[in-house]
């Protein structure tokens, strides 16, 4: 398993972070943690998945019976311990709470856990339950320690970002051939599902699932158009662009369980005054960014980069509340490139590039680059052409 000692080292720096800050053990549950610290995502989570960790101990990962042999085979924790009834599999206890308390004992110091994620009822069962002396959220702790990449985790990324190209430049491709928004972004995203199985079928491209649901596919391309685009995300409509009209295909991927996307707005024809000041004015603000892009830059700067050329151009009333996020197993990981932001850059961390402006009474702009953070500056991960993108559609398919 080639992530296996990235996984080691991650545990080993969380171990070392517990001790400093005087946490005795930690339960992870987040299906991205879980991944990030096990290498095991079991793409559905109606039963939940555990890791148990004391920094005196090897951690235990904790599933459900029912996904056994699942996390025999993907895990890069090597002890495995069950709860739940399923097949002839033998558990720990029917409930994963007691299991945890079989498996740790009381907690009598310090027990850490995401309070940014655990429901109430979990919270109350672990307190009544396992009796900790005190309760600390890690959850700040954990985003901390993913923020810069490990070389495993970039080379994933790498692969999501070649797939989102395919998926936004075929997307354009159709637009341009006179295909509906619903129609140019299937056939992106079939073009995105092709290329993975041509060169990287042996890599998972499963997102995360709910306690509801799962996701097995996590190649998603969707394409808004004019006041639509005013809605962040909602799925493509049977609209054909036409002269005018401002559009914005979207493309998202997870290779092995790590994002990256790619956002390109294109012009149908030709645009008004209005709208093609906006778009200038947005490649503006991405040429401000890419000029300060370096490690020791805060975040903030970044955000204040952008807001200077929209408020000088006239758009302070619509301003962003934020230009970007950082990418990793979640697709909008932290930290966020906003005005509060007072993180610097650092070799390693993978972020996204975005300033757009957004408002419902004519569309939006906006492209969106994952891009790593380098020694001396940066690299952008997604290749597509970045400025300004005009195409003429043939035909009505």
């Amino acid at each position: 398993m080639r992530c296996k000692s990235y996984v080691e080292n991650r545990i080993r720096n969380l171990k070392g972070l517990m001790i400093k800050n005087h946490i005795d053990a930690v339960i992870i549950e987040k299906p991205e943690n879980v991944k990030y610290f096990s290498n095991f995502n079991p793409v559905i989570n109606s039963s939940h998945v555990y890791i148990l960790m004391r920094p005196d101990e090897d951690p235990i990962l904790l599933v459900h019976s029912l996904r056994a042999d699942h996390a025999r085979e993907e895990s890069a924790i090597d002890k495995i311990s069950l709860y739940g009834k399923w097949g002839d599999n033998v558990p720990v206890a029917m409930d994963p709470i007691d299991a945890i308390k079989c498996l740790m004992g009381e907690a009598d110091g310090t027990l850490g856990l995401e309070l940014d994620y655990m429901n109430v009822i979990q919270y109350k069962e672990i307190q009544e339950k396992l009796k900790p002396k005190k309760i600390e959220s890690v959850s700040h702790m954990l985003n901390m320690m993913k923020i810069v990449k490990d070389e495993y985790e970039i080379s994933c990324i790498r692969k999501s970002a070649e797939l989102v190209d395919m998926g936004v430049k075929t997307t354009i491709d159709y637009l341009t051939q006179g295909y509906s928004e619903a129609e140019a972004s299937t056939e992106g995203q079939y073009a995105m599902r092709k290329l993975w199985h041509q060169k990287y079928r042996d890599s998972e491209v499963c997102g995360y699932g709910t306690s509801e649901g799962g996701m097995i596919d996590s190649l998603h391309v969707w394409c808004l158009s004019e006041n639509h685009i005013s809605y962040g995300c909602d799925a493509p409509k049977h609209y054909y662009p036409k002269e005018g009209d401002l559009t914005l295909p979207m493309a998202w991927a997870k290779t092995d369980g790590y994002h990256a996307e790619n956002e390109r707005t294109i012009i149908i024809g030709g645009a008004s005054e209005f709208k093609n000041h906006a778009y200038d004015s947005m490649l503006h603000a991405r040429e401000a960014v890419f000029s300060i892009l370096k490690p020791g830059i805060l975040f903030k700067e970044l955000y204040f980069a952008a807001a200077k050329v929209y408020s000088d151009a006239g758009f302070e009333n619509i301003l962003p509340g934020r230009i970007g996020h950082g990418c990793g197993c979640s697709a909008h990981e932290f930290p966020s490139l906003a005005p509060n932001n007072e993180i610097p850059l650092a070799p390693g961390m993978v972020i996204t590039i975005e300033p757009g402006l957004m408002d419902k009474k004519w569309g939006g702009v906006r492209h969106s680059d994952t891009v790593l953070i380098t020694e001396d500056g940066y690299e952008r991960l997604t290749k597509l052409d970045n400025g300004r993108i005009v195409i003429h559609p043939t035909h009505q398919a």
